[in-house]
Formats: C-alpha cells, sequence, structure tokens
C-alpha cells in the first residue's frame, strides 16, 4: 500500500518531470521555427529552457533528499513555483494553448475571421504553414497539462483529508465487503 508521502513524491517527480518535457519540446519547437522562418531569434529560449531545467531538476533532487527537512519543504515551494510561472503558464498557457491551439482554432475554422487577425497579427504571428512547427507548437499544451494536474494533485492532497480512501487497519468491513 502507498503511503501519503509516497504519493506526493510520485506526484511530485510527475510534475517536475513533465516541466523539463514541456522545456525540451518547446526548445525543439523554437529550434524548428528558427530554421524554417528563418528567424535565428527565436532560439532565445533556450536561453529560457536551461535555466529552468535546471531549477526544476535541482529543486527536485533536494526535495527528494530532504522531504521533511526546512530545505525540502522550501525546495518543493521553489519547484512549484518555478513549475506554475514558466512551463505551465508561460509556455503551456500562453506558448501552446493561445499562440498555437487557438491559433490553428480560429485559422481552421475561421480563416478569413478579422478576430484571428487581431488576436493574432503579422509579422508577429504566422498563418499555419509548416506542419512540424505547428504541431511541436501545439503539443506543448500536453506536458504543461500533465505537469499542472500532477502539481494541482501534489498540492491539494496536502491540504485535504483523504479519510474516505484510507482503510484503518482494524477497521470492520461492512456486509457485502464493500468499504466505504
Amino acid at each position: 500500500m502507498q503511503t501519503s508521502q509516497d504519493i506526493a513524491a510520485a506526484l511530485t517527480r510527475r510534475a517536475a518531470l513533465a516541466g523539463v518535457a514541456v522545456m525540451v519540446l518547446t526548445t525543439v519547437h523554437h529550434a524548428i521555427g528558427a530554421v524554417v522562418y528563418r528567424t535565428p531569434w527565436r532560439l532565445h529560449i533556450a536561453l529560457l529552457s536551461v535555466p529552468t531545467i535546471a531549477v526544476l531538476l535541482g529543486a527536485l533532487a533536494v526535495h527528494r533528499r530532504r522531504a521533511g527537512a526546512p530545505a525540502g519543504r522550501a525546495a518543493f515551494v521553489v519547484l512549484a513555483a518555478a513549475l506554475a510561472l514558466v512551463p505551465i503558464a508561460w509556455i503551456g498557457v500562453f506558448e501552446g494553448f493561445y499562440n498555437h491551439v487557438l491559433k490553428d482554432a480560429l485559422y481552421f475554422l475561421a480563416p478569413r475571421s478579422p478576430m484571428l487577425l487581431r488576436l493574432f497579427p503579422p509579422p508577429t504571428y504566422v498563418m499555419p504553414d509548416n506542419v512540424m512547427f505547428e504541431i511541436t507548437g501545439v503539443l506543448q499544451v500536453v506536458p504543461a497539462w500533465i505537469a499542472a494536474a500532477a502539481l494541482a494533485r501534489r498540492l491539494l492532497g496536502s491540504r485535504t483529508a483523504r479519510s474516505s480512501l484510507v482503510v484503518q487497519p482494524n477497521a470492520a468491513v461492512p456486509r457485502g465487503g464493500e468499504i466505504r
């Protein structure tokens, strides 16, 4: 039987590794864009990705080694804040969802819509014309969602009682064998 500490550790690890996946995927996505659109400035994302990955993995390592100690709790706060700000909000919500999912949906559902050009004005935005660039852009949402869900479960799990899911060792089992 997994303890609540085991579940919290697994959720923390899942959130951190999904955050790393977001940063790797966004780096690949921006490298594709730099080549396809001849815009080398897109490679600036590496200046954000590398330190973010280092913070995520470093905070995860400290948290795992010192989980019950103040240093471990502080490392979790750093990890949660870094995850929420960069891979989840900035890359997942803004870059992945707004810049790609919403743009692509509007482009394919209403290609001549004035709203499309208002929300995604050229030359800042390029309308979908490269499959790999758009797929990697949209895919950024997937690990960001996994990171957000795991982080939310971890944060909520530490604040809410789960007594209905826990069976005491010597608890009587009701008729029919159902545990409630």
